[in-house]
């Protein structure tokens, strides 16, 4: 019996060791702002599943607000738009193994203040895009990969039109993000309260007005910021900058979208205005159970439960650890959020409770100054 218990220890504690070894961090880059308080660039580091912790950041490419970033998803590049009033499109090819960012290739990007991006690629990943949200100028435009990664040539140049009731924010279009479906691009304007859609050419980049997709109308001075899109791709959840809500579209006909709801990002008896709150980012958890939104001004996350129907309920204002919450995202286990400060410079780690979607501060905590956008490489 004593042989026979030792064993069984001896295979239970190698076995744990397997599955521990197995376990790799994952890498991470953080886009910053860097005209002032020291941040020079983009960011590297790894991020443990199991335990939650992060590595000091290291510098891995120096350069001009390099702030929102996008990752090719089947090859190792990544792509960067640097927040200048005349801004660049940037593509490096990383390494998973160091960190190291190699660039490939910049373009100049015809607009001002470029603040979003999406890589739009085929299954296979042998043509794609990558397409760019430029916020001054109100305008979307669209750049060809090339077989290297490279990109080539600007090849659509799309300005928005209007305006909103805000005079102070919405005296004209501000395109500020984009999302890719697979087949379609979906880009949230703030100046004019809508979530405008076309269709991306794979093979050439060129984008078109959408045929199949009707615009998605928000409330007048809402300022639609981002978006999340459900699995099924039926309900979209607009997160809106200046009015501090999130609002749901059933999406079962795109050609008639149905307005689900609208509701507030922050709990009963909370001020926008007295607090100078406005929403930033949004994402749903993977289980499409909870969906997570930040507010800037009373600077927290916001945790919904998601419905059947698509409707959300608010559950918790989580404080983020710092200030201003530009960024925030979800670890691809969905067992952990990561939420990007920007006025206080650190990135902190919450652990997700499964059951509830609501979140636990780790205080795990790491320092990147400026910090705007964070992704995960595979």
């Amino acid at each position: 019996m004593k042989t026979t218990f030792s064993t069984i220890i001896f295979t239970m504690l190698a076995f744990a060791c397997s599955f521990a070894a197995g376990t790799e961090p994952l890498r991470f880059f953080v886009g910053t702002y860097t005209s002032q308080d020291g941040s020079r660039g983009i960011y590297t580091g790894q991020f443990d599943t199991e335990r939650g912790t992060l590595t000091e950041p290291m510098l891995v490419a120096e350069g001009n607000s390099p702030a929102f970033l996008a990752v090719h998803p089947s090859k190792p590049y990544l792509y960067a738009v640097s927040e200048a009033q005349r801004g660049l499109l940037l593509a490096f090819q990383y390494s998973k193994e160091d960190g190291q960012l190699t660039p490939i290739g910049e373009k100049g990007i015809p607009g001002q203040a470029p603040c979003h991006l999406a890589v739009c690629s085929s299954e296979n990943g042998a043509t794609g895009a990558v397409v760019t949200a430029n916020y001054s100028s109100g305008n979307v435009t669209s750049f060809p990969i090339l077989a290297d990664g490279k990109i080539g040539d600007v090849v659509s140049d799309v300005k928005h039109a209007g305006s909103g009731p805000n005079t102070s924010r919405q005296r004209s279009p501000h395109a500020h993000g984009v999302y890719f479906d697979g087949t379609t691009i979906a880009v949230p304007d703030l100046g004019i309260d809508q979530v405008v859609y076309y269709t991306v050419d794979l093979a050439t980049g060129a984008l078109s007005t959408s045929a199949d997709h009707a615009n998605l109308r928000l409330a007048l001075g809402a300022g639609p910021r981002h978006l999340a899109l459900s699995k099924d791709k039926r309900f979209v959840y607009v997160i809106n900058e200046l009015d501090s809500t999130v609002t749901v579209f059933d999406r079962q006909s795109t050609r008639n979208p149905e307005l689900v709801q609208t509701i507030s990002t922050l709990t009963d008896g909370k001020d926008v205005a007295a607090l100078g709150n406005t929403t930033a980012e949004i994402e749903l958890h993977p289980s499409g159970k909870f969906l997570y939104a930040s507010n800037r001004g009373d600077d927290s996350i916001a945790v919904f439960a998601v419905s059947r129907e698509g409707k959300l309920t608010l559950l918790q204002n989580a404080p983020s650890g710092g200030r201003t919450p530009r960024f925030f995202c979800l670890d691809p286990t969905g067992r952990f959020l990561l939420a990007c400060n920007q006025d206080t410079g650190n990135i902190c780690v919450f652990r997700v409770d499964q059951k509830t979607g609501k979140l636990t501060s780790t205080d795990q905590s790491i320092s990147v100054p400026k910090a705007i956008c964070l992704v995960f490489v595979h």
